[in-house]
């Protein structure tokens, strides 16, 4: 696994150290719910207790960090998806089917 240039996200109204976010919700038109680590899921209310809320102005600077974050730490098994390479690996497939 490689290393985050950046693992906190220091936006205008919040911080969010970007190693403990579990999942982000985008259902609500007007922001985010990053669940963490730390959050729990409250049975009662039927929703996420102690989430972190991103207003909408903030969340596409947030997902952005989040998703910068996330291929840092992933490049070495993230896919290549530049059509040369594609186009490669399908090659060496039909070449390995018409071998067997």
């Amino acid at each position: 696994m490689n290393t985050a240039t950046e693992s906190i996200y220091s936006g205008v109204s919040v911080i969010v150290p970007l190693a403990d976010v579990q999942h982000i919700e985008t259902h609500n038109p007007l922001g985010l719910i990053v669940v963490t680590k730390h959050t729990r899921w409250d049975k009662d209310g039927d929703f996420w207790a102690n989430s972190i809320w991103i207003d909408g102005a903030e969340a596409t600077a947030f997902k952005a960090a989040w998703c910068r974050y996330r291929s840092e730490l992933e490049a070495d098994t993230l896919m290549n998806l530049e059509p040369s390479a594609i186009m490669a690996k399908f090659d060496s497939a039909i070449d390995a089917i018409k071998r067997a």
